[in-house]
């Protein structure tokens, strides 16, 4: 509503400015068109003077004789007088002057073009020795008809500047009431129409502006609009939520509500995004899709919106948790497949006492590992998966050492929290050691002094960037080639958060090859500062 009635008052502004402008505009032009029409009939004046003066008998007969007494001077300084005129100047045909109220002008030739010589009568408006005038010239005839001179009669803007005071005030006075004539009626106009239509069109900006906030607020994706210099111009509740700001951030540059990192550089485009670019924070993983709007040709801004993909990326972990099983039970049995073959043909080719040393010695194996794994750890569930990470690392011609020293059933982090953590970094030790030549990942279970329980992995690859080794959390950073529908780089941003969730810590460092510390309180214990 401020901003309204800000509106209107620049309109009325607006409106007496124009009405001014158009008064005074107004009264310039009449007052030139009268002024014209004035120097118009003095011109006419003047010439009449002039044509009087030349139709004197006595002044075309002294032009013929020369003037020898100097009478032109005394004719045209009466005819002057008599008239009103400002001067009355008489000229022989050579354009010399014989009257003028100037003596000292006398005997001096007129200047410019003298067509009254020539035979032609005319009016000008022109600078004289005397100032600015309106003057009338006609030839003057003898008896025969020819021309022996001109008279130049003129009367000065002076004579009538008087008469243009008075037009002036005229002009102001009712100049003036026009103008405060056309304001009121301009005025009354314009409340009787904004009567008849302000109410239509404050319920239809309001309702407008209902329905914009009401989409803009309502929707379940946060929406974010930049101008060119990285200012918010628009930001609704789901992006305040999902970017955990206030609503102060509205006006500011986005660089002092969002810290620096990757959600920062892909809000204001320093990140190129795809169409959908996943970026994780501390409580929220984010699918980011940024536009630039153009307007005419030229950028003006970008609009960015966000969607809550969290529990999309919780699922996810738990189908990659199932499809970890899925995977060792297909190695499980593809392995107890070949042992099944091998068995079988001890079998047929009647070597009983070695198929029975061979499942005794196959059957053993497995059982301790699994008792040992499962008395130590007392978690059924990570018991399993370490078994069957046992049975793909195998598979994939490595050995994986497993180190239980410790129960885990106390630890303060969610079930399926411990398996996606557990599971991600043995299968990136697995993947790492597949092409180094020791082949080997080892994964250990030990106490902390502190309450809290520590789980070391590592394996013999080729190890974490030597510059910043802690590169590898950030989420999108990953050495692997895209796959198609998915996103690379979150998995151990993702175990980074899962840690830091219970108030754990993780770091990563090189020992011959990558070995990652994840420290996790128990639920009786916290981790002091500076564990890792």
């Amino acid at each position: 509503m401020v901003s309204y009635r800000k509106f209107m008052v620049r309109i009325g502004t607006n409106r007496i400015l124009i009405i001014i402008l158009a008064g005074i505009l107004g009264f310039y032009l009449a007052f030139t068109a009268v002024r014209s029409v004035q120097d118009i009939q003095y011109g006419k004046r003047a010439l009449a003077i002039a044509n009087a003066t030349a139709a004197v008998p006595e002044v075309a007969a002294l032009l013929t004789n020369g003037d020898p007494t100097h009478q032109l001077a005394l004719i045209g300084e009466g005819i002057r007088k008599s008239t009103g005129a400002t001067y009355v100047v008489i000229a022989d045909k050579n354009g010399i002057r014989h009257s003028h109220p100037n003596p000292l002008m006398i005997g001096i030739r007129l200047d410019g073009q003298l067509f009254a010589l020539q035979g032609k009568s005319y009016t000008t408006i022109n600078n004289g020795s005397l100032g600015r005038s309106a003057n009338g010239k006609t030839p003057i005839f003898d008896v025969n008809h020819h021309i022996v001179g001109m008279v130049s009669a003129g009367i000065l803007q002076s004579t009538f500047a008087g008469e243009n005071t008075y037009l002036k005030q005229v002009f102001w006075v009712y100049g003036m009431g026009i103008m405060l004539l056309g304001f009121l009626i301009s005025e009354f106009l314009s409340r009787k129409l904004k009567g008849r239509k302000l109410t239509l069109e404050l319920e239809e900006i309001t309702t407008k502006f209902q329905e914009r906030d009401a989409m803009l607020h309502g929707i379940k994706e946060g929406v974010i609009t930049l101008t060119n210099h990285r200012k918010i111009t628009l930001i609704n509740d789901e992006a305040k939520r999902l970017l955990g700001v206030d609503a102060t951030a509205l006006g500011k540059q986005i660089e002092l509500v969002i810290p620096p990192g990757r959600l920062l550089d892909l809000l204001t485009g320093d990140i190129l995004p795809g169409d959908d670019e996943i970026v994780l924070t501390d409580d929220f993983s984010l699918k980011i899709s940024r536009r630039a709007v153009r307007q005419m040709g030229r950028d003006i801004g970008s609009v960015i919106t966000l969607r809550d993909r969290t529990e999309h990326i919780g699922l996810m972990r738990e189908l990659d948790s199932v499809k970890n099983l899925t995977d060792a039970l297909r190695a499980q049995q593809h392995e107890y497949a070949n042992r099944m073959h091998t068995l079988n043909g001890l079998l047929e080719l009647k070597r009983y006492d070695e198929a029975s040393d061979y499942l005794g010695e196959i059957s053993l194996t497995d059982a301790i590992l699994a008792e040992s794994l499962s008395n130590t750890l007392a978690n059924p569930t990570v018991t399993a998966l370490l078994i069957a990470k046992v049975v793909i690392a195998r598979e994939h011609g490595l050995q994986l050492d497993i180190d239980a020293a410790i129960s885990i059933d106390d630890l303060a982090i969610d079930q399926n929290a411990l398996i996606t953590v557990v599971g991600n970094l043995l299968d990136n030790a697995i993947d790492a050691a597949t092409g180094s030549p020791q082949r080997k990942v080892e994964i250990s279970f030990t106490s902390g002094p502190t309450g809290n329980k520590t789980i070391r992995v590592h394996d013999s690859g080729a190890g974490l960037p030597e510059m910043n080794p802690y590169i590898v959390f950030e989420d999108g950073y990953s050495t692997k080639a895209p796959r198609a529908g998915g996103h690379r780089g979150l998995g151990l941003a993702i175990v980074q958060r899962l840690v830091k969730q219970v108030r754990g810590d993780i770091a990563g460092f090189n020992e011959n090859g990558a070995t990652f510390l994840v420290v996790i309180p128990t639920l009786f214990g916290s981790i002091q500062g500076g564990e890792i």
